[in-house]
């Protein structure tokens, strides 16, 4: 019963997402032709069975991992966070792209996304080319392997990521420059860093389909 109620909550709240993106964003001609070109590329195929069966494949202890931040949360968090267009933005495990398009384009900063399912890389390349989207680029690979570019702002919603993996992702983010601003979802990375590598700047709730959470921006001392 309970699966039964929470696919029509979340599929109602999906609805309301929608709706509110095409009255407010969608009166922009060029974004609307951007996300319905990316969103079409996956009606054949959800992103979430996409992430499943290349988890699954991976032997992946959690394959319904993937989630997305709603666009209503990015612009809320641009709002925040004052993001122009002399900003450069990181999202680790960017999925398919969107929030970094609308990003891209409202606010016109140049943003980097490193995502390590192959699919959602190869077509956030093709929209982003499509459209000669010069200020976005898409990197394919594992975040806790690749050398993290240098950045003003780094975005991270990674609230189903183990402890062990997080502590891996910490010493990652100690070796970005000093005044890089990095806003965590669930939980503050000042928890597993001992050295005080960051101050926690501030903490704001931030709102997902599935209810609402802590946002924590931290920045590199």
């Amino acid at each position: 019963m309970s699966l039964v109620f929470n696919f029509f909550k979340y599929t109602y709240k999906d609805l309301m997402e929608a709706l509110y993106i095409r009255k407010t964003f969608y009166c922009d001609r060029r974004f609307h032709a951007i996300d319905c070109t990316l969103l079409n590329k996956y009606i054949l195929k959800s992103p979430y069975r996409i992430s499943k069966k290349y988890l699954k494949k991976r032997k992946d202890r959690n394959i319904y991992s993937y989630g997305e931040t709603p666009l209503k949360t990015f612009d809320f968090l641009a709002k925040k966070i004052k993001i122009g267009p002399h900003h450069r933005v990181l999202d680790l495990g960017c999925g398919r792209g969107r929030g970094l398009f609308f990003l891209a384009h409202f606010y016109k900063c140049e943003v980097i996304g490193i995502e390590r399912i192959p699919q959602f890389v190869k077509l956030a390349r093709f929209v982003a080319q499509k459209f000669q989207i010069q200020n976005a680029s898409f990197l394919c690979g594992d975040m806790l392997q690749m050398t993290l570019p240098q950045v003003d702002i780094i975005y991270l919603f990674g609230s189903d990521l183990s402890d062990k993996t997080i502590d891996r992702l910490v010493k990652r983010l100690k070796t970005c420059a000093a005044q890089t601003q990095i806003l965590s979802v669930s939980y503050s990375l000042i928890d597993y860093d001992p050295t005080n590598s960051f101050w926690l700047k501030e903490s704001f709730p931030l709102f997902f389909p599935w209810g609402k959470t802590e946002g924590y921006l931290q920045v590199r001392r």
